[in-house]
Parts: structure tokens; sequence; C-alpha cells
């Protein structure tokens, strides 16, 4: 059966997915282990069962099967039970979160003994009803086999699917990986933008109306949007602590480990660690009411750049690290592919996006990137103010720490080099 798909998967992401191809008449049968209850008045399931072998034997001769299950171990425990049931022609795609190095192991267990792909995909539990973002690694000849079915789970505008192919196995982990870490960095940055103009703005209204404002310029992207509608909603009781399922943490190794710098998404993460650590941030309390003294428009103009600058940041420390692992691993992608398939369809998606299309060989060489490196005392206005008021704003910060160090030559390298030559036997090395 042609359009006949295996599911095996959990939670809201793939019980949207199932949906989705529900409804595009699509048959399937679906794995997990604790039977996931679903609507039986769709006929096209074919079986929901937590018995791996009812499953395989529900599937048609040539097998492709859809894993959305949580990383790490789950994965591989169900690729290596997949091993027994499956042969050569069928096709397995993981459409998690696996760590790239994580899907290279899982590669090595298969043993060839089915086609197995890596897949990463964005738009959230929402965006699987109505189209996703899809990064996927995969043979072109696969691919134009399996196309008319796995396109129905992307999203669809002005006929064009937000989907980009890379060639070199796992290299789709990697982008997503990266993807997850430029969203730490844009989450972070959002709430250290709104907790200023809440302070200044104070009434809903007002918030609201601004954040509306700027959502119909250049700053305009899918977590701005969003943040709209949390405003609207009326209060919840939320800990104040942020969850990491491990993404962010992964691509802040891998720039380490690559000598790339990606401050800002680093302070992100940290910021997330330090969310968690509640005795101590209970421990000392200090409430001071602020009084702003300032022009509120002309500040709110200042703001509005510097989220402009810092965004962009974001997004250019991880795209260069996407340049340099490619380069390491000999993987090959069009980044303009990839810059539109995020377009109007991925967590990401930002008006930014369209400055960086066309980029050459580094996105630091982009002419919207000089244009803004001249705008640095805006951020210096606005951390000022940070410091005078006692906020916190270490993504913000970060990204001025960062220009200083392109821009200016106030960091003296060089003695850290001669303290190290001095105390170990490191060579010297004169410039």
């Amino acid at each position: 059966m042609e359009n006949h798909i295996g599911l095996i998967g959990y939670g809201a992401m793939a019980k949207n997915i199932s949906f989705n191809l529900i409804k595009k008449n699509f048959f399937i049968s679906i794995y997990n282990k604790e039977k996931v209850k679903l609507n039986f008045k769709f006929y096209n399931i074919i079986i929901i069962t937590n018995c791996l072998k009812k499953f395989i034997k529900s599937l048609p001769k040539i097998k492709l099967i859809f894993l959305l299950i949580k990383t790490g171990n789950p994965i591989k425990i169900i690729i290596l039970k997949l091993k027994k049931f499956l042969y050569k022609k069928d096709i397995v795609i993981d459409f998690g979160n696996s760590f790239y190095k994580n899907s290279f192991l899982n590669k090595y267990y298969i043993k060839n003994k089915f086609i197995f792909v890596t897949s990463g995909i964005s738009g959230g539990s929402k965006g699987a009803l109505k189209g996703l973002c899809c990064m996927i690694d995969i043979n072109i000849k696969i691919f134009n086999n399996i196309k008319k079915i796995i396109k129905n789970i992307f999203f669809l505008k002005k006929n064009r699917f937000s989907c980009c192919i890379s060639f070199g196995f796992s290299s789709s982990h990697f982008i997503k990986m990266i993807h997850n870490g430029i969203e730490y960095g844009l989450l972070q940055l959002i709430s250290e933008i709104y907790f200023i103009i809440k302070k200044i703005l104070i009434f809903k209204k007002k918030i609201i109306n601004l954040i509306t404002i700027w959502n119909n310029s250049d700053i305009s992207c899918y977590l701005l949007k969003i943040l709209i509608n949390i405003i609207l909603k009326k209060k919840i009781n939320i800990l104040d602590i942020v969850e990491h399922k491990g993404t962010g943490m992964h691509a802040v190794v891998n720039s380490i480990q690559n000598n790339i710098n990606i401050n800002s998404i680093f302070e992100a993460l940290i910021i997330r660690i330090i969310s968690k650590n509640i005795f101590l941030r209970k421990t000392i309390k200090n409430n001071n009411k602020i009084k702003f003294n300032i022009n509120i428009s002309i500040f709110l103009e200042i703001l509005k750049n510097s989220f402009f600058i810092c965004k962009l940041l974001c997004y250019i420390q991880g795209f260069n690290n996407i340049i340099k692992n490619f380069k390491k691993y000999n993987w090959k992608i069009n980044f303009n592919n990839i810059i539109k398939s995020y377009l109007n369809s991925c967590i990401i998606d930002s008006n930014i996006l369209y400055y960086l299309l066309l980029f050459k060989k580094n996105f630091f060489l982009i002419k919207i990137f000089y244009i803004y490196i001249k705008k640095i005392n805006l951020l210096k206005k606005i951390i000022f103010l940070f410091y005078k008021f006692n906020f916190s704003f270490l993504y913000i910060n970060s990204c001025l720490n960062f220009l200083y160090i392109i821009i200016y030559k106030n960091y003296n390298f060089k003695i850290i080099q001669f303290e190290r030559n001095y105390f170990g036997n490191h060579k010297l090395f004169f410039i």
C-alpha cells in the first residue's frame, strides 16, 4: 500500500502529525507503548498497538516508518528492535532532536539492515497540523521515492514546500541542533527586552500595541508574535524555571570544539541553568522601586534597534557554526534553501532571514552586519540603563562584548599567552 505509513511515537507532535496525514487520506499504523487513544472514527487508522510485531505485520511489504520519540536511549532501543523485522528496502526516518553524533552510532548499530534517514522538524505541535519546516539529509533517489508521502507534513506556501535537503548522514540533526541553539538565544533576548518594556509601559494595552507595531516592521519574528498571545492570556501560575532538553548544550559544546564563538547562545544556556538554582535565587532579594527619568519614545526606538542587532548576532553565530561543521565533515548544503525553508514555517522564523539570503562565504561579511556594527553605541546606551536600574541582561551584554572583541583591539590576548609561556612549556610567539 503506497500511501500506508508506520508511525512510532507519542506526545502532541506525533498525535498531530498523525491527524494531519489521516485528513490527507493516508493509512496509518501506530505503535506506542502506552497505546495512545486516537479517535477511531477515522477508518484509515489501520492499527494502534503496543505490540511491535503486530505493528510491523500491519505494514506493507516495503515499509516507511516515522520515529517521533524521545532522543537518546529510546531511539537506540527502538532501532535495535526494528533491526530484527526490517529489510534493505525499508525506510526509517528519525524526526527527533537526536544529537548528530548519536545518529552516527545508531547507523553503525543498524549495519545497513534497513535505510536509516535523519531529519529535524520545526514548527511546534500546532504547526504539525498545518505543516512543518523539515531539514532532511537523504539520497535524492530515496527522497524521490517517498516525496509524495513525506511532503504532506511540510508547510506549503505559494507552491513552495518548507523543506531543505542536505547531503551527509546526520547533517540534518546537526542543523536542527543549531536551530534550537538560535531558538535559545532568541527566547532569552525577547525575555530581557520584554522585561524592560513591561517596567516602562506598565499597562498591558500599551505593551501589546508596541509589540504589534514591532511585528509590522523588520524585527518581526514568530516568537515575538506568540508573545502577544501569551500577554493576552489570563495569569497562569508557572514556576520561573526554564527547562532545557540538551540541544542548546550540544550546540555550545560543539562550537567550543570547532573554535566558533556563540557566546550569546551560551549565555542563554547558562541562564536556564541558573534558573534552576532556586535556593540561591531566594537567598537574597532586593525589590527596589524604579523611577524612569527618560524620554520613553526615544528609548523604545533605541531598544528596537538593539533588539535587531542582538537578534542578527544570534543567527550569524549559529549559521557560521553550520559552515564550520559542514566543512569538517564534508557535508553539502545550499544555505539559500535552508533560510527559505525557515521563512513562515518554523520557530525561528524572522524577517531578519531575508537579510541573510544570498550570503557568500561567511555570514559576518553580509552588508547588514556592517551597517549595524556602526550602531554599537545604541547597545551601550541600553546596557547603561540596564545597569542603572539593576536589571539582568546577560544576553544583550554578551552581544556588546562580542562586538567589542571584533571591532576594538582593547583585549590583550598576548598577555594570556605570555603568562602561559612563563609557567608552562608552551612555545613563545612574537606578533
